[in-house]
């Protein structure tokens, strides 16, 4: 298991303030910027322990490389093609798919992940 860390605490606290969904360089940025003084392997590092424990959530931004969630409770996200923002969809998550997709391939299928593409409402109303 993993040791109490410092650095791990101030990017847990960083993401539990935080709306929606940043990258690590994001997350280094703004803490150096706020006079915490902490390295880029460090701010990966930690990421990547905090996902091991399931307190956030990595997702594969279409563009951008990874980008971090703090909501770890299984959820769909969008990704809008107009301003490149993934956001959270607030729909039901369909358990019954993860069974679908298990007796249609005979594998134990536990969760999924789903992005869908689209424009957000904030880029609907820009038009």
């Amino acid at each position: 298991m993993y040791k109490s860390s410092k650095q791990r605490d101030l990017i847990m606290n960083y993401m539990k303030q935080i709306n929606g969904h940043v990258t690590a360089e994001q997350i280094f940025n703004d803490l150096n910027a706020n006079g915490t003084k902490i390295s880029l392997a460090t701010v990966y590092r930690n990421l990547n322990i905090l996902c091991d424990l399931h307190e956030i959530k990595k997702i594969a931004h279409p563009i951008e490389g990874y980008q971090y969630d703090k909501t770890c409770k299984p959820h769909y996200h969008l990704h809008c093609i107009k301003c490149d923002r993934i956001l959270d969809l607030d729909i039901p998550y369909k358990e019954d798919f993860n069974k679908e997709m298990s007796e249609a391939t005979g594998l134990p299928i536990t969760t999924h992940d789903m992005m869908v593409e689209g424009i957000c409402e904030d880029c609907l109303k820009k038009q």
